[in-house]
């Protein structure tokens, strides 16, 4: 099962150091959504990711992000690297007009890079 159980970020990451601050857990709704796709740009394959997720807390620092997203089968994507391009962040914070309905904020993480992301163990 490709199912997103557990996602960790690092922020403001630094071409110099990929490392810059330790990995952290986002408490998410399990499960996030994550979606790999391919096009053909001027004849150069451009991937594009897309990770939705949801969570209680709104993230503070978004800029720079790299996300590791751990899988229940035991293999991770990281989404997002130490250069250019970086991911694009955006997140909703919803106020609905019914009490049932998820008061979560939504995060959508975009990343379009020529090298295509592979599951690690």
């Amino acid at each position: 099962m490709n199912i997103i159980r557990l996602i960790t970020a690092i922020g403001r990451v630094s071409h110099l150091n990929f490392m810059v601050d330790p990995w952290h857990n986002i408490p998410i709704k399990v499960p996030a959504k994550l979606t790999i796709s391919d096009k053909i740009d001027n004849g150069v394959r451009m991937y594009t990711v897309k990770l939705v997720f949801r969570t209680c807390e709104r993230p503070q620092d978004i800029e720079r992000q790299v996300y590791r997203c751990h899988c229940a089968n035991s293999f991770f994507y990281v989404v997002g690297g130490p250069g250019r391009p970086y991911t694009i962040t955006t997140v909703t914070d919803d106020h609905p007009d019914n009490f049932t309905d998820s008061q979560l904020y939504e995060v959508t993480v975009n990343w379009t890079s020529p090298h295509k992301i592979v599951p690690y163990i």
